[in-house]
């Protein structure tokens, strides 16, 4: 243990310390005032080091010592039966942000100041209901004259401050703007993708070249009351499954009739399903695919429309309301059965089950319905099913057209 005592009144410290750092963190100080001795115990947790051009602390007296203020400090001690932790950074090179954190049962306190260590210390002793008449120094707390941790970081050298952007940012309860708490979620979302690709090369999440296999889809965020975030990460290796599942959502809102303003409020309430404007567009993609396969014609049949005295009074009434272009009767859209048969027989030979084998012989029956519009006007679609799948016929998605 070394014990280094002032000299005389212009010594670095008016202090005694008992130590035996960097071997031991513990560092014991003590001072002695109006023959009454105190003591105080440090913990050095980090012991940080001086910048290139040092903050001094404030000079209050004629005599009194000026500390450089070190970056990255960190220091535990005790003050009034509570443990506390003591911290300095540098928010710019003349900038120094004190901070005092300690905890009372389950909950924790901390409190910061740019002003100086006394200002923060002041704010604590007011924290705690500390009686006004109280005085402490805020350089003797954080330990700034501290001697062999002064001389430690002459050691270590001077080093430039490494600016934390984090500071100035707000509590994102604090921010009013949707656009830039999309901004700070978008930082956040960065961050996170950043650091779940380092989790999966870690826990070797990959293929035997050391791709890795699984990646990160969204996250679901719950803040506030009743509020929630959701963050979706693009994946441009998982090309195909996002396709995969833009055709499934296509086939579901197809099979199910459900409109784009339907599903656009559907996705409004569910923000992990796909926007509208991405299913509208692959709906377009799979359109002109099919369309390559299987064109769609279009006909005449330049049939002549007679009134027909049995519609249902319901119509007569409507009939003023419903617009017929007549350059539009007699037009009509058809498909080849071939096209449509060269892309439904691999299917039915396919599976554990076929449907058909080679040699069978392929029974089609066409068949159709109508139905009326207004008066004027009247549509029909003619279909076609394949007797060979037996019951199956009766199913309408068994019907082609």
């Amino acid at each position: 243990m070394v014990e280094i005592a002032p000299e005389n009144e212009n010594s670095f410290s008016s202090r005694v310390f008992i130590h035996d750092y960097p071997n031991n963190s513990r560092i014991e100080a003590r001072y002695t005032s109006n023959g009454r001795l105190y003591i105080s115990y440090y913990n050095i947790i980090a012991v940080g080091n001086y910048p290139s051009i040092p903050r001094l602390t404030r000079k209050s007296q004629n005599n009194t010592f000026q500390y450089p203020i070190p970056n990255d400090y960190i220091v535990e001690t005790e003050l009034f039966e509570r443990s506390l932790k003591c911290e300095t950074k540098y928010i710019t090179d003349s900038k120094v942000c004190y901070t005092i954190n300690w905890k009372e049962g389950r909950v924790e306190w901390s409190i910061s100041s740019t002003k100086s260590s006394t200002a923060v210390v002041n704010l604590f002793l007011q924290k705690i209901n500390q009686n006004r008449s109280t005085k402490l120094s805020g350089p003797r707390l954080f330990g700034f004259d501290i001697e062999p941790l002064y001389n430690f970081r002459l050691q270590i050298g001077l080093q430039p401050v490494t600016k934390d952007n984090n500071r100035r940012k707000r509590p994102l309860d604090e921010i009013s703007s949707r656009s830039q708490q999309n901004k700070r979620l978008n930082s956040f979302g960065r961050d996170v993708q950043n650091a779940i690709d380092e989790l999966i090369i870690k826990h070797k999440l990959t293929n035997l070249s050391g791709e890795p296999i699984v990646h990160l889809c969204y996250i679901e965020l719950d803040y506030k009351e009743n509020q929630q975030a959701y963050i979706k990460f693009k994946n441009s290796n998982n090309f195909s499954a996002t396709q995969t599942r833009l055709d499934a959502i296509v086939r579901v809102c197809d099979e199910a009739v459900l409109g784009r303003d339907g599903y656009r409020n559907l996705a409004a309430v569910f923000p992990t399903l796909f926007r509208e404007y991405l299913v509208a567009n692959r709906r377009n993609e799979i359109n002109e695919l099919m369309n390559m396969q299987i064109h769609i014609g279009i006909f005449n049949i330049d049939n002549e429309i007679n009134n027909q005295s049995n519609i249902d009074d319901n119509f007569n009434n409507n009939v003023n309301n419903i617009l017929v272009d007549d350059h539009e009767i007699g037009n009509g859209a058809f498909r080849s059965i071939l096209d449509i048969l060269k892309i439904l027989i691999p299917i039915w030979k396919a599976g554990q089950n076929p449907v058909i084998f080679p040699g069978d012989t392929l029974y089609i029956k066409i068949g159709g319905d109508g139905r009326n519009v207004g008066r004027r006007q009247n549509h029909v679609m003619i279909t076609f099913c394949l007797l060979n799948e037996k019951k199956e016929v009766l199913k309408p998605d068994h019907q082609y057209w």
